[in-house]
């Protein structure tokens, strides 16, 4: 019972800090709905369906994203929300099917996001353990996808079509890869098995330049095109938050959710209508915004330096 109740306490003061930091920087406090008549059709996430009474399917969100960037157009620039969440995967050491997730949006880029997410990330461990440890204070270091890949791998795969990548991985002897892997699948592969693991550390961390094939939502790379404007924030190996530039260009963003919805279909997976609302809030979005998404539970699990998911969450301590 001592530790459901010290879970209960951690999760408690967790809550209050997040929402004190975000109070503070003038941001106001927003809800938006759990169930969603469709959902974004992101390839390598799954929604959880639901019915209500003959109707349905219907979907529980698996972020609020969408139903957050619909209220920018209400004119306040600087939202946030937390809130539970829900994604069809099956209950590991870091994963959970229901968990709680803190998203919101501001003016600016992704760097103004990034900077603000170390500061959070900062503020929070000062809150919950009394003061900053050493290896949580900032500068964060700051590592492109594509030099780590070049360090460590010896190529860049942004370089690449999906057969060079494929030829350049089999070269590599890189182990459980097969000719049904499209360029993202090689991708994860990698960044699961190789580049992850090599810049593990305690010390807070983060990773710039992501794929525009894996961020749907994302503002492209003025420098490189087939990067967007993305940022993850890990801690010893474990991805924390991640954000971005928005994609504000509505046409442009129906053509990815067509992609997205052609690459689910060619996955046997099934495809979602496009939420037509969504659309038309961002052609009002006037401004440069940007978003970051952090998993509360995983950030209160690094922060305690617990070591599996369960270890923060009371549904999993009373089962």
């Amino acid at each position: 019972m001592q530790q459901i109740r010290d879970v209960l306490k951690a999760r408690h003061e967790l809550l209050r800090t997040v929402r004190d930091f975000f109070c503070e920087r003038e941001y106001i406090e927003v809800e938006t709905p759990n169930l969603m008549a469709t959902a974004p059709p992101d390839p390598h996430i799954d929604p959880l369906g639901v019915r209500v009474g003959e109707k349905g399917p219907f979907f529980l969100h698996t972020s609020p994203e969408m139903g957050m960037k619909k209220l920018l157009r209400a004119g306040h620039k600087r939202i946030f929300q937390i809130c539970k969440v829900w994604r069809v995967e099956d209950h590991y050491e870091l994963h959970n099917t229901e968990f709680t997730m803190l998203e919101w949006y501001r003016e600016g880029s992704y760097r103004e996001a990034m900077e603000e997410t170390g500061n959070l990330v900062e503020f929070v461990t000062g809150r919950l353990l009394g003061r900053v440890p050493d290896n949580f204070m900032k500068p964060y270091p700051v590592h492109e996808l594509d030099m780590l890949f070049q360090e460590i791998m010896g190529f860049d795969p942004f370089r690449l079509d999906r057969e060079g990548f494929f030829d350049a991985l089999k070269q590599k002897g890189f182990f459980g890869i097969d000719d049904k892997d499209d360029w993202n699948s090689l991708f994860f592969k990698v960044l699961i098995q190789e580049i992850e693991g090599s810049v593990k550390g305690r010390k807070p961390y983060i990773i710039t330049g992501w794929p525009g094939s894996i961020s749907t939502m994302a503002k492209r790379r003025d420098d490189n095109d087939r990067m967007v404007e993305r940022f993850e924030l890990y801690i010893d190996g474990l991805e924390i938050a991640n954000g971005y530039s928005e994609l504000t260009d509505a046409p442009q963003q129906r053509e990815r959710f067509l992609e997205d919805n052609s690459h689910r279909e060619a996955l046997g997976k099934r495809s979602f209508a496009i939420d037509e609302a969504f659309l038309g809030a961002l052609g009002t979005i006037g401004y440069p915004c940007a978003g970051v998404s952090v998993g509360l539970d995983r950030l209160l699990m690094a922060v305690l330096g617990k070591k599996t998911i369960g270890d923060v969450m009371v549904d999993r301590l009373i089962i």
